[in-house]
């Protein structure tokens, strides 16, 4: 008689959540073909980092996920570990909320974003922000960090950078405490309870280092009211190098060199012509490692000048590429800093996603950017009081490439030969390789007809637009 197999129980729970996973997440998209795409990249900002960026979108919800992975499997198992919890999490509510999500005028939205932070050549503090949205007045945010190890090839721990004694983890928490009680306006909504208890644990702290600072992280509601949002403490590194362990001292031995801000470039502009015949080409979600420089190529040679509307966190991975847009005098613009949907999005964490894109964007390419660009042209109120506020168009488009969609070269340039009229705005994408094998008969044909290649500021001033509103260009 045979014996039956009996199989470990973690393997068989561990089928079982790949299976409600797997039925979750593709029980979201019957009702629409989903549009999705996943690609690693090799930025050389941080070496040894790869960036992988996911993007979906269906009829009920879009989510952007960009995380830096590594060649060190169990460096990248607990993270990708908690990037599906979020995402697990994320997808239960939306089939918790279809119907709802189906009647209403909006869709729920996932993004998930990491922020790198270097200790060393080969030391990282990686900062997940995970932020969804499914429906009502706010979304709900969430903050993890990961310190990884390269040439150790582990996970670095607090106690493995700070000494754990009383005597060096008093002022520690003296230090964050007095950092805290100087934050404007949080006094009133903080719980003084709900500090110790945070504090009590180190082992369980959010904490990233950098050649500046230590900094800690605490959640929405963790450790005051949910007004105040998540809570960020900064401590300069050197007032913490005396609790330092000495192998990670040694890193912050020197003061930091301070480097010159680079002054901020404006693509140069020739004067243009009242009548003549111009069109504004865009490209979004960049810069690319491979595209981009294919795409700058092509224009060089065909001396069209563009505006590349830049994540900020593609222009941190990738500054030279961002600095080389700027260098051949092409306009870059403000796309957020990780692809948030930020018609789903609070005034105050539009407010952060576009500065911080804006000061990435000019810390690599030398350049502020003039106008912005919301991800997946979705916009609300909010969005459109702040930058009103701060005389920002928003840019949309005439012309939609469909270089996302199709991913081809042909049809690219089909798309776009029969809707361009005098004055389009041109929607393209610099991540997608089909985009730039379209571009050069298709500027060939384009500059037959006539056509100028412009920047979308050029094209604003040209039709004595206002500097605040939103823009699509003109269409047939």
């Amino acid at each position: 008689m045979l014996k039956r197999l009996k199989w470990p129980s973690w393997i068989l729970f561990s089928i079982f959540i790949m299976g409600i996973y797997y039925f979750i997440s593709s029980g979201t998209d019957t009702s629409l073909q989903a549009f999705s795409r996943t690609e690693t990249t090799s930025p050389a900002a941080f070496p040894g980092l790869n960036l992988e960026t996911r993007t979906k979108e269906t009829k009920s919800y879009t989510l952007a996920i960009s995380t830096p992975i590594t060649k060190i499997e169990n460096l990248n198992k607990p993270m990708k570990k908690w990037i599906q919890a979020q995402e697990m999490e994320f997808l239960e509510l939306v089939q918790a909320n279809r119907q709802v999500l189906d009647s209403e005028d909006f869709r729920a939205h996932l993004n998930i974003k990491a922020e790198p932070k270097k200790v060393s050549d080969t030391m990282y503090t990686l900062v997940f922000e995970a932020y969804q949205y499914t429906g009502g007045a706010n979304g709900q945010a969430a903050v993890k960090t990961f310190t990884i190890d390269l040439a150790n090839q582990k996970m670095v721990q607090l106690a493995d950078v700070i000494r754990m004694d009383e005597e060096s983890m008093t002022p520690l928490r003296a230090m964050i405490k007095k950092q805290i009680g100087e934050k404007e306006g949080l006094q009133y909504y903080l719980f003084d309870d709900l500090l110790d208890e945070a504090l009590e644990n180190p082992s369980s702290w959010k904490w990233s280092m950098s050649g500046k600072n230590f900094t800690l992280y605490f959640n929405e509601h963790e450790i005051a009211a949910g007004a105040a949002g998540a809570v960020k403490v900064k401590i300069p590194i050197e007032q913490i190098r005396p609790l330092l362990k000495d192998e990670i001292a040694q890193h912050f031995k020197l003061p930091d060199i301070q480097l010159p801000e680079p002054e901020v470039s404006e693509p140069e502009t020739a004067p243009l012509d009242p009548n003549g015949k111009y069109i504004a080409l865009t490209f979004d979600d960049g810069p690319h490692p491979k595209v981009t420089p294919l795409i700058l190529d092509i224009l060089k040679k065909h001396n069209a000048k563009a505006t590349f509307y830049m994540l900020g966190s593609q222009a941190q991975f990738y500054p030279a590429l961002a600095s080389q847009v700027a260098e051949e005098g092409h306009e870059i613009g403000n796309h957020s800093d990780s692809h948030a949907d930020l018609s789903s999005l609070g005034e105050k964490e539009i407010r952060k996603e576009m500065e911080e894109a804006s000061s990435k964007i000019k810390e690599a390419s030398g350049q502020l950017p003039a106008t912005v660009r919301p991800p997946y042209g979705a916009m609300n109120e909010d969005l459109k009081k702040i930058a009103g506020m701060a005389h920002t168009p928003l840019i949309l488009w005439s012309v939609d490439s469909l270089d996302w969609k199709t991913l081809n070269a042909s049809a690219i340039q089909k798309i776009v030969k029969a809707n361009a009229v005098p004055g389009s705005i041109v929607l393209m994408h610099d991540i997608h390789k089909p985009t730039a094998e379209s571009l050069p008969d298709l500027l060939t044909y384009l500059e037959k007809e006539g056509y100028e290649f412009i920047t979308v500021s050029q094209l604003l001033s040209l039709q004595e637009q206002e500097v605040t509103g939103t823009f699509f260009g003109k269409q047939q």
